[in-house]
C-alpha cells in the first residue's frame, strides 16, 4: 500500500510503502533501485538481505538509511512483517542529513547513527504505534525538523530532475546542458553530491522506471516491443540485457508477476 506524504514534505518524500503480512512461512522479494533512497521502519522481525559475495543472508537493522541501488537486492523473511519504507526524493539525503549522496550508494546506515538521540527516541514510538497514519504522523514530524535545520535548494538540480522527468528519461545530456545555465563538469560533480549517481544514470533509471510503469499498466497479451520502444528501447537484445541488469528478471518474468509490492519491489 503506498500512501502520499502530506504537502508539506512533497518535496522531500515521494511516497510512504506499507508491507503487513501476518504469516510466519519463507518469502524471497526482488528489490532494485527506483532513483530514490529511502528510510525503512522495521516494526516486527526485520528482513535479511542476500550478500553478493558470499550468497549468505544477514538481518538488516531494525531502522536503517539506503541510498542509491545500482544493483538488485534480494531480501527473505520467515516471520511476520510489518514494514514501513519512507521513499525519498532523489536529492533528499542530502537536504536531510547534509553528506553527499554517492557515500552511501548500495549502502544501509543505522537510522540513529545519522540522527543519534532523537532518532532512537523515533524508532521506539514507531515500533509501539500500529497504526500507520499515525506513524506517519510522526516520521514526518521529524522529517519537517530535520528540513528546517538542512535547508539547501539547488537550482540546476531542481531544472535538471525537471528536464529528466518530462522527458521520461529519454534524452542526452547534449539536450540538458541547452537548457540548465551550467557545464558538463559542474552538472556530473552535482549529481554526484546530491544524488549519488551521473545524469545519465539516473536518467536511465528514470527510463527504465517508466518502462516499467508502462509494462504494469499493459495488458499480458500487449506485445513487450512494442512497450519497449515507445519507451526509447529500439533494441531486444539490449532490453533484455538491461532488464537482466536492474533486476535480475527477464521482462516476460516482471511482466508475469501477479506479486509487485511497487514498482521496484515485487515477491518472487
Amino acid at each position: 500500500m503506498q500512501i502520499p506524504p502530506s504537502l508539506a514534505l512533497s518535496n522531500i518524500v515521494r511516497h510512504y510503502l506499507i508491507l503487513s503480512r501476518d504469516v510466519c512461512v519463507k518469502h524471497d522479494f526482488r528489490f532494485f533501485s527506483d532513483g530514490s533512497p529511502g528510510i525503512v521502519f522495521h516494526r516486527k522481525i526485520p528482513f535479511s538481505q542476500k550478500n553478493k559475495l558470499d550468497g549468505n543472508f544477514s538481518a538488516q537493522p531494525k531502522c536503517f538509511v539506503y541510498g542509491q541501488i545500482t544493483q538488485f537486492n534480494t531480501l527473505s523473511t520467515t516471520a511476520e512483517t510489518d514494514m514501513l519504507i519512507v521513499v525519498l526524493q532523489p536529492f533528499a539525503l542530502f537536504k536531510l542529513f547534509n553528506i553527499a549522496a554517492f557515500e552511501v550508494n548500495d549502502e544501509t546506515i543505522s537510522f540513529d547513527e545519522l540522527t543519534g538521540h532523537s532518532g532512537r527516541l523515533l524508532l521506539e514510538r514507531i515500533q509501539e504505534q500500529p497504526e500507520n497514519g499515525a506513524a506517519i504522523h510522526l516520521i514526518e514530524d521529524f522529517l519537517l525538523g530535520l528540513r528546517i535545520q538542512n535547508t539547501h535548494y539547488d537550482k540546476i538540480i531542481f531544472t535538471s530532475l525537471q528536464h529528466i522527468y518530462a522527458r521520461k528519461g529519454m534524452s542526452s545530456l547534449t539536450k540538458m546542458l541547452k537548457e540548465v545555465p551550467t557545464t558538463e563538469r559542474q552538472l556530473e560533480r552535482k549529481f554526484r553530491e546530491h544524488i549519488g549517481l551521473s545524469p545519465k544514470k539516473f536518467a536511465d533509471i528514470v527510463r527504465f522506471r517508466y518502462l516499467l510503469k508502462c509494462l504494469k499498466q499493459a495488458n499480458q497479451h500487449t506485445n513487450i516491443s512494442s512497450i519497449s520502444y515507445s519507451c526509447g528501447y529500439y533494441d531486444q537484445s539490449h532490453l533484455n540485457n538491461i532488464f537482466k541488469k536492474f533486476t535480475g528478471l527477464t521482462p516476460l518474468q516482471y511482466q508475469s508477476n501477479s506479486n509487485l509490492l511497487a514498482v521496484n519491489f515485487l515477491l518472487l
